[in-house]
């Protein structure tokens, strides 16, 4: 036994760790910012109500149970690092409040524990790493979930009321996260953690459902929107999708008054959200900022706001409090080289610059606007878009990569162009607007590659050169710009890992790809990132043996493209 004692807020809580005595040095080690989980925990959701903390580490490596006071954690997870203290120390301990305090009083519920519990992993992170470490945690598992999780389980689903199948699923723990973040962006976060301690308090040594939940914010908080919330985001799935059309300026001194013109899109979603709370941003060249607050309901929105500048820019939820159907990255760049916006599915390739440079990047999961007049019978996506925007000086000159990908199977990322690469991606092009009043066209000045066998490949990318700012799409049509100059042909690629199932190691392999300072990484399906290393061969082997018996993701990210690949480990 490791005992130790915590000054909780209802008086000390003896702490004990329990494992076999070869084990506990390196439990000790593991589980060294228990007490910060405990502070954070207690500061976020109020006191801890039970008469211990207890850990066991178990023989058992599928994953961790939370019975109250008396954890079991898996021996090979507290190994010695900090490798697994958010997704599963933290996440056991916050089940403390979510799931042994309150807890969900049918299994459709199940969010209500496992949702919070996992959104409790990033409130860790963020009251002892810092904002940057929570939001990183924000945005991989967030567009996973928009890209991928109605895809690996058969359709847009509600976090509240889940067939029995998806109990466990993404759904619940990953979106039911999600969802938990874009709640604090709802309420704001004095409100919103003054209604959880209230919720917790109300609620505590008894079994709520999702309306008992929503009753006791609104309580709380006065905030009658949150009703809005609760039928968009908790009880219908999908996603919803804001974006600006347009912005009119009036001086109106010494203030400037804004008139914004805002659509909305559904990405799986029922109905248009209502009563929606989205920071708009306001940059000028000075860099001068101004952020206002605006409600958006239904399809179109026309808001007006006052703000002490001249705007040259303006974006929707800039710092990403709400998590609808955008993934969007953004850098202060102020020297050459290659920025490689993974989330946004962008590689920036940065060629002359003389002052810095605000680039921004959205990969939009909604169809972009249709074609005015497609007298070129362009087949545009019915899927996303690229958002770029910012504040460019005249000297700043770049290229952009984007990835058109319709294929499918193991080890793919694909399901994002399907519909324009059928049977092939030949036909595949890059269109370009300046913004919503303009029409699409063909981007003047791109090439492209194509990846694997011409006749059959579904899989390669453009290169926007001079890249400026506005709205990017592929589309199915005939080129006015490729030629045999500007249009090549590389050999596929594709992540080979041996042995699956693994042991103590893994070997990754691939061929026909430039290999130079290459990234391995190594997630678990939550996208949580447990190893990562550089390689400078097309063969590597990678150490296993500490993680636990389940699936992995391994991923080799070379700058030119990214591989992914299923395991297990045994």
């Amino acid at each position: 036994h490791v005992n130790q004692t915590y000054p909780g807020l209802l008086g000390n809580i003896p702490v004990m760790l329990t494992a076999v005595p070869g084990d506990t040095t390196n439990m000790k080690n593991s589980f060294q910012h228990l007490d910060e989980a405990f502070t954070g925990f207690e500061t976020r959701y109020g006191p801890y109500r039970w008469d211990r903390v207890g850990f066991c580490l178990v023989p058992f490596g599928s994953g961790a149970m939370e019975p109250a006071t008396n954890i079991s954690y898996p021996r090979t997870a507290a190994n010695g690092t900090l490798t697994y203290e958010a997704s599963l120390m933290a996440h056991e301990f916050a089940h403390h409040w979510w799931g042994d305090l309150a807890t969900c009083r049918t299994q459709e519920d199940m969010w209500l524990n496992e949702g919070w519990a996992t959104y409790s992993q990033y409130v860790f992170s963020e009251w002892y790493y810092g904002r940057a470490a929570y939001l990183n945690s924000v945005r991989s598992n967030h567009e996973d979930m928009v890209h991928n999780v109605h895809l690996t389980e058969n359709g847009y689903r509600a976090v509240s009321g889940v067939p029995h199948q998806y109990t466990y699923s993404d759904h619940v723990y990953v979106k039911g996260a999600d969802v938990a973040h874009t709640l604090r962006g709802y309420m704001g976060d004095s409100l919103f953690w003054l209604g959880l301690q209230y919720h917790l308090n109300q609620s505590q040594f008894t079994d709520v459902s999702s309306a008992d939940f929503r009753d006791n914010l609104v309580t709380a908080s006065g905030l009658t929107n949150l009703n809005d919330f609760f039928n968009d985001w908790v009880f219908n799935g999908g996603w919803p999708h804001f974006s600006i059309d347009s912005f009119s300026v009036v001086p109106n001194s010494p203030n400037y008054d804004i008139t914004l013109y805002m659509k909305q899109k559904l990405d799986g979603a029922p109905n248009y959200y209502t009563n929606v709370p989205l920071d708009i941003t306001f940059r000028d060249a000075g860099w001068n900022t101004a952020v206002r607050q605006v409600m958006v309901s239904g399809q179109n929105t026309t808001a007006t706001v006052s703000i002490p500048f001249n705007p040259d820019y303006a974006a929707v939820d800039f710092d990403e409090k709400i998590s609808d159907a955008i993934a969007d990255e953004w850098r202060v760049i102020s020297a050459p080289g290659t920025f490689n916006m993974n989330l946004a599915r962008c590689t920036l390739n940065v060629v002359n610059i003389t002052d810095s440079v605000l680039f921004r990047v959205e990969h939009n999961f909604a169809p972009p606007d249709s074609i005015v007049n497609n007298t070129n019978n362009y087949r545009i996506s019915d899927y996303r878009y690229w958002n770029i925007d910012g504040l460019f000086p005249s000297t700043f000159y770049a290229t952009g990569r984007f990835y058109y990908d319709g294929r499918n199977g193991s080890g793919y990322t694909g399901n994002l162009d399907n519909g324009l690469t059928v049977p092939n991606g030949d036909s595949i092009i890059l269109l370009y607007r300046r913004n919503a009043g303009d029409n699409w066209q063909e981007y003047p000045h791109y090439t492209k590659t194509i990846i694997g066998a011409q006749a059959t490949s579904k899989y390669g990318y453009v290169v926007a050169d001079s890249l400026q700012p506005g709205q990017y799409a592929f589309a199915n049509g005939v080129s006015t710009v490729l030629n045999g100059m500007n249009e090549t042909r590389m050999e596929d690629y594709r992540l080979a890992v041996f042995p699956n199932p693994a042991g103590d190691e893994i070997t990754l392999s691939w061929e026909n790809l430039v290999y130079a300072d290459a990234r391995i990484s190594i997630y678990d399906l939550h996208g949580k990132l447990l190893k990562q290393n550089g390689c400078q061969a097309n063969q590597t082997t990678v150490d296993v043996s500490g993680l636990p018996a389940g699936m992995y993701f391994a991923e080799v990210w070379t700058g030119e493209t990214m591989l992914k690949q299923k395991f297990i480990k045994k």
